[in-house]
């Protein structure tokens, strides 16, 4: 086996600078009808309130096409790039955008036309409630291709290292937004109708902000015919499915909450649920965004079977979601009623809203373990188990809870439903990782047992299968709870046979030592001497050219260097950097004195396997050196 320590410097900083474009993309799906909210609250009453949120069913519907969208191309481009398959990321866009806009078109027109029946659908059957409630639906359904399109747009901008765009279309939007509804209420007297039009219209110019980047220079995505490649697109709704899970079961819960709140309490009540759909999105923006942010990362780190990397970006999504899930559920229960006052609610309205966002901010860390999971079961390709937390965690639980218990505990059971349902998903999660754990141990010891009779490995610990787990049950390494859920393939890193991950500070002296720890280990794992100059010379020459040339911008450089060792005697060197893109390869060499850059000189020479990528702003260069013949 090879070292169990893993280096996290870059992925700790490439989560943190890519958590940020996350949250405000999984926030620009629901944003708009956040600002309708506050705006409609405060100008047109509750009762204007409670129209849009008998209209959340809606727009989740089309946040969900543009999730399972989204989601599902940026995983398998994530693990594509891993792979370092160009050509499989630019079929993905293509097809995955040609959808998008045939879904979101059909969206647009069918939402338009059946306003009508869509608000009677959605409870709304009569009166004032009906009447406002198909004029909202009526303008904002005009906007449906608008709301698919952003959401995609912006996981692939942030895939090809423009993740900034992404702020640049939200605040773009969100100012917008702001300016359109209060023109089409306070000057053209559009009411809820134009409110629904105007955050259509702020969804279209973040859509062209977004566009701006296809024609740059900077851009990698081009389009390709999608006709020929239709059926990748099984694979994007398959791999965005839990996501697809989530937003249906959130229609159903909010629907059935609606419903159960009309029928034991008041349309404040359901203005209140209104309300607290606004609060869950600005929370969930955070939770979503920690786990978009794993799925990116999660994704490229699968495709290159790194488990080192896939553990340490768990932990990292772990610490930083937490962190930031605690401190939001602090201040908005220490500010509930002001948080409240914001909608312009009144009355019971206003009671019920204070209960309910007190009641489910509470759930908000526990929402973001479960959210992390299920987006790193997405990067992983474990789409069963994300998807089963998906419907857990997003209604099915809180749901039946509510069902059973709001006949005598009122509309309290509809407010505590929230907590109770992610607590319940996180415990079976918990469990169900530990028993299958268990059963796992009880197989390697039996393999273990058949090693000491057959003298050789047994099968499953070669196929991965008896991960961190030795012969006879005995533990290699500490084995966490995290260890116990990353459930992965038996396959997966079945023909390394050792590995090491080291860090380079950016110094030259730093450089100079790991160069020396580099040659210390191909040293210790017996590797010819050919490739044992070869690889230290190299890692010191490319790590010493970032250090001198690609840094200046940098606030806070990291290298890290990971040696991998396969079974079949192949060296494979990888190396990441944060500085400026650029290629060691393409290093112009015409001029130099023939003595320097040794190593790159002989790369170009021995080795035909160099391969270079640029992407979620790391510089990664994948060097592979087959066995020497003979060896």
């Amino acid at each position: 086996m090879g070292a169990q320590t893993e280096n996290s410097e870059l992925i700790k900083r490439t989560f943190g600078k890519y958590l940020a474009m996350s949250i405000l993309i999984t926030l620009s799906a629901t944003l708009g009808m956040m600002i309708d909210n506050v705006i409609a609250g405060n100008l047109l009453g509750s009762g204007a309130v409670a129209a849009i949120g008998m209209s959340l069913s809606v727009f989740m519907l089309f946040s969900g096409c543009a999730g399972i969208l989204e989601t599902g191309a940026v995983a398998l481009c994530a693990r594509a790039l891993g792979n370092r398959d160009a050509d499989r990321v630019n079929v993905l866009f293509s097809v995955s955008l040609a959808a998008a806009l045939a879904v979101g078109a059909a969206l647009s027109v069918g939402g338009v036309a059946g306003a009508d029946v869509l608000a009677t659908m959605l409870g709304a059957a009569s009166g004032e409630l009906h009447a406002d409630t198909a004029a909202y639906l009526s303008g904002i359904c005009s906007g449906a291709f608008a709301i698919v399109l952003l959401q995609l747009l912006m996981g692939f901008t942030r895939l090809d290292n423009a993740p900034q765009l992404g702020i640049v279309a939200i605040v773009g939007m969100s100012v917008c937004d702001v300016i359109f509804n209060l023109v089409a209420v306070c000057v053209l007297d559009l009411g809820l109708r134009g409110m629904g039009l105007a955050t259509a219209l702020a969804y279209c110019v973040a859509v062209g902000i977004c566009c701006t980047h296809f024609p740059s220079k900077r851009n990698t995505l081009h389009l390709v015919n999608p006709v020929p490649h239709v059926g990748q697109l099984a694979g994007v709704l398959k791999t965005g499915l839990p996501d697809s899970l989530t937003r249906a079961t959130v229609m159903v819960r909010t629907f059935t909450f609606n419903w159960l709140l009309l029928t034991v309490a008041s349309a404040g009540a359901v203005a209140a649920l209104s309300m607290l759909s606004s609060v869950n999105s600005f929370a969930s923006s955070v939770t979503i965004g920690v786990g978009q942010t794993a799925t990116l990362l999660c994704g490229i780190f699968f495709g290159e079977e790194d488990r080192g990397a896939l553990k340490a970006t768990l932990r990292t999504g772990m610490r930083m979601g937490l962190v930031l899930s605690c401190a939001l559920c602090a201040v908005v229960f220490a500010f509930t009623p002001q948080v409240v006052g914001l909608f312009g609610l009144e009355g019971d309205a206003e009671a019920f809203g204070v209960v309910a966002v007190r009641a489910f901010i509470l759930c908000v860390p526990i929402d973001l373990v479960n959210q992390l999971f299920v987006n790193y079961y997405q990067g992983t390709g474990n789409v069963r188990a994300a998807s089963v937390i998906a419907v857990g965690q997003s209604g099915l639980f809180a749901v039946l809870f509510a069902l059973g218990t709001v006949w005598f505990w009122g509309a309290t059971a509809v407010w505590t439903s929230f907590l109770v349902g992610e607590a319940v998903t996180l415990a079976l999660q918990l469990i169900v990782a530990c028993v299958l754990w268990k059963r796992k141990g009880a197989k390697c010891a039996v393999a273990g047992a058949a090693e000491v009779v057959a003298n050789e490995a047994p099968a499953a610990a070669m196929a991965g299968d008896c991960d961190g787990i030795a012969s006879g049950g005995a533990v290699v390494d500490e084995v966490t709870l995290l260890d116990k859920m990353m459930y992965l393939p038996k396959t997966f890193q079945q023909d390394w046979r050792a590995w090491r991950a080291f860090s380079c500070e950016p110094d030259i002296a730093s450089v100079a030592a790991c160069s020396q720890q580099v040659a210390a280990w191909c040293e210790a794992q017996g590797i010819d001497r050919r490739r044992s100059y070869l690889v230290p010379l190299a890692v010191e020459e490319m790590a010493a050219n970032a250090v001198e040339h690609g840094f200046a911008k940098t606030k806070h450089p990291a290298i890290d260097v990971k040696l991998i060792l396969k079974r079949d005697g192949t060296l494979v060197l990888r190396m990441r950097d944060n500085g400026a893109a650029f290629n060691p390869m393409d290093l112009d060499l015409s001029a130099a004195d023939p003595c320097s850059a040794v190593g790159i000189r002989m790369l170009r020479q021995g080795v035909r396997e160099v391969e270079y990528q640029n992407t979620v702003g790391l510089n990664n260069v994948v060097v592979t050196l087959p066995a020497a013949s003979g060896a």
